[in-house]
């Protein structure tokens, strides 16, 4: 079985050596549905119920009869506030109140997730950096510029890194076509806007952690 490798950026954002990937992270398959299933629930999940209209009680306007009972020739009705006239109320329409969420086995979104990370690797589009050393938001943005131009991305870049509050200080005001993501909050969709990801090597614990690989176990 081919052993499967990491490529690992120095601090000048180069490629500096490879070190052993485990498979249970990094060779994991998912079919196109599941992926789709895992992003449609992010979005899901995103999404806020903001349209709301007025039903027939909710319409300002007289509750007087329109029109008499019979003999007028035409149906007979209450108020005008029905929802068959123009400024009428809306029957059936959204409330405000709609839950849009969508629920998701969690080992199918780990899955989806892993599987997404597989084909970053196998696409070359996965890096593992060198224990970061900047401490000012001046130096991350330089040396992220040096990766851009080294590696020759022009698109969407992200770093994946886990609870570091120092580390998150100096990126989280970098937003030139950079992103910011955490591996507890790591879902399908950030990944898919990724066009090159960045691992911390505390991010790549925490996701042999969640893969349940353990820790004297050879990452092949």
């Amino acid at each position: 079985m081919k052993m499967l490798k990491i490529n690992i950026l120095d601090q000048e954002g180069k490629v500096s050596g490879q070190q052993p990937a485990p498979r249970q992270v990094f060779a994991i398959e998912a079919s196109p549905l599941l992926v789709a299933q895992a992003v449609n629930r992010v979005l899901a999940n995103q999404r806020k119920a903001r349209a709301k209209v007025k039903t027939r009680t909710q319409v300002n306007g007289s509750g007087a009869k329109i029109w008499r009972q019979k003999g007028t020739g035409h149906a007979r009705h209450g108020d005008r506030q029905a929802p068959i006239f123009v400024g009428g109320g809306v029957s059936h329409g959204p409330t405000g109140s709609q839950n849009y969420k969508k629920k998701m086995n969690q080992k199918m979104v780990k899955k989806a997730i892993f599987a997404l990370l597989s084909a970053k690797l196998a696409e070359g589009k996965l890096f593992l950096l060198e224990e970061p050393k900047f401490k000012k938001t001046k130096e991350a943005f330089v040396f992220l510029q040096k990766v851009r131009e080294n590696l020759s991305i022009k698109q969407n870049l992200a770093l994946l890194l886990e609870d570091n509050p120092s580390l998150r200080k100096c990126l989280r005001n970098i937003k030139d076509n950079f992103e910011l993501l955490s591996v507890k909050s790591l879902d399908a969709l950030s990944l898919l806007k990724t066009d090159c990801l960045l691992l911390t090597p505390q991010a790549l614990k925490e996701l042999e952690k969640a893969a349940g690989v353990k820790q004297n176990e050879t990452r092949s």
